[in-house]
């Protein structure tokens, strides 16, 4: 072997390659690089090393190099490595038509419990995660006339998880008052005046620390909110807007970046996404069109997109397959419609989360035309990939949520699927590396 020839009395190939690794690692070891390089050696034959900060062979920045191909390889596995789901498990195979679902912690054991409304057997259940993705049904009401619509928050800032519900037959929104153990309270009335009301969200609206309730409904083409006094107590209706057209969908978040919660709707009709400034006391504007160009709008959600710190906007349109984002400029204004894909036939429900783990979030659709759950990967910067299927067994999906079901620290999808009659959630079982 070439190592018996090395000359011991010299500084050989040997030597070289053990200084050139001393110096690139004293490089990286150190933050300052105040002391004159030098490389010495004292009489126990220690090799001391300082440096400047800078290794050159042949003119080559080497810890520059090795930092460039240190994050090219990182880069490069965000660019390729997908995440892989599973076949279709079950949460519920009992449900009559469901069409919503939330998930959340409800009992208060550390991992993610399914919310969800089903409109034929007028049932509002929760499904209590074992910690390993198996779920039992636990019915909160089987009364409610045509459930439409479900969410969670702490109402009553109890430090646990109540859930809110909306159904159309009655034309109610009520809550649930969680013990902090997944024992329910009966329904307490929050409205009874919401003409089919078909969405429901929770979010601070008046800056008082606690958490207000946001219906649409679409009987009355009413977005309203109902202001709640910190203990569970609400208002009567406040009206934010009665110029949507049959409104699908609602959703709150920072659009204008000053520090409160402006609203978003989506109406099918108008085919408009709009939002609504809020003054921060819970006093809007009058609505400021985002678009008027997604086709039987159904579904809006909000999420910094692109990476520049604000607030961009997500559509699901039905009667043009479309899922589309809107741009925004950091102070409400958006721009003209981005689409993501047309291939949703049928599209219900966008959501995002960042399913492969790279930092930025990714989007999730719902499509029941073509019993559809797929995902389309955020590139950077709001770029996204072609669409990518989970499964076009979710027979007439109406919802899609991503949360860690299993436990194993990525998230996982279920859906809703008002035609097939299940709430089922697939499994991510990692990364891999896609092949043509």
């Amino acid at each position: 072997m070439w190592s018996k020839s090395v000359d011991r009395s010299g500084p050989g190939p040997l030597m070289a390659t053990w200084v050139l690794f001393a110096v690139v690692a004293s490089v990286f070891a150190s933050n300052e690089f105040k002391t004159r390089p030098s490389i010495t050696a004292d009489e126990n034959g220690t090799l001391h090393v300082n440096t400047t900060g800078v290794v050159l062979i042949n003119g080559v920045d080497v810890v520059n190099t090795l930092a460039q191909v240190a994050q090219q390889l990182q880069d490069l596995r965000q660019r390729v490595m997908l995440p892989i789901f599973d076949g279709a498990l079950s949460i519920s195979a009992g449900s009559d038509s469901p069409n919503s679902i939330y998930a959340a912690d409800l009992d208060g054991d550390g991992d993610m419990d399914i919310i969800g409304s089903s409109n034929n057997d007028n049932t509002i259940a929760w499904y209590r995660n074992d910690g390993a993705g198996e779920f039992s049904k636990r019915v909160l009401s089987a009364s409610v006339d045509r459930a439409r619509a479900v969410f969670a928050a702490d109402l009553d800032d109890d430090g646990d998880m109540d859930v809110v519900a909306a159904s159309g037959g009655d034309d109610e929104i009520v809550w649930y008052r969680n013990n902090g153990t997944g024992g329910f309270s009966s329904s307490l009335t929050i409205t009874t005046s919401a003409d089919n009301p078909n969405s429901v969200f929770a979010a601070d609206l008046d800056g008082d620390g606690d958490l207000d309730i946001l219906s649409v409904s679409l009987n009355d083409d009413t977005l309203a909110w109902y202001r709640n006094d910190g203990s569970g107590q609400f208002s009567s209706r406040r009206l934010i807007s009665t110029n949507t057209d049959y409104p699908h969908d609602v959703f709150a978040a920072d659009l204008d970046g000053d520090g409160d919660m402006d609203v978003l709707s989506a109406s099918y009709e108008d085919d408009k996404v709009a939002w609504y400034r809020n003054d921060g006391s819970g006093a809007f504007s009058s609505e400021i069109i985002i678009t008027t160009a997604a086709d039987a709008a159904v579904s809006v959600y909000a999420i910094d997109l692109d990476g520049d710190g604000d607030m961009d906007v997500l559509s699901a349109s039905e009667f043009d397959n479309k899922i589309a984002w809107y741009r925004n400029d950091g102070t409400g204004r958006f721009s003209t419609q981005i689409i993501i894909s047309t291939q949703a036939e049928g599209a219900r429900a966008v959501y995002a989360v960042d399913l492969d783990g790279d930092g930025d979030p990714d989007v999730l659709s719902a499509s029941r035309y073509d019993n559809k759950i797929a995902w389309y990967r955020n590139e950077g910067a709001g770029v996204f990939s072609t669409q990518n299927i989970i499964t076009t067994s979710a027979t007439g999906t109406r919802a899609v949520h991503a949360a860690d079901l299993d436990g194993d620290g990525d998230l996982d999808v279920m859906s809703a699927n008002e035609a097939g009659n299940t709430i089922t959630w697939y499994r991510s079982t990692g990364l891999s590396i896609p092949h043509d």
